[in-house]
């Protein structure tokens, strides 16, 4: 899996935001990828779901 810092970084920042958050781009860029990162930094976080 490639690491990618600077977006994942971006979801972070963003987390608490109610904005919406779309991830795009082209076939296999690695989009689920970067979901399963930032899901990961959740849960290592102990971070839970709503408020």
């Amino acid at each position: 899996m490639i690491k990618r810092p600077d977006y994942l970084n971006k979801l972070i920042n963003f987390k608490d935001h109610e904005q919406i958050k779309v991830i795009t781009g082209i076939r296999r860029c690695g989009k689920s990828s970067l979901l399963d990162m930032f899901a990961q930094y959740l849960r290592e976080n102990k971070i839970r779901h709503g408020k």
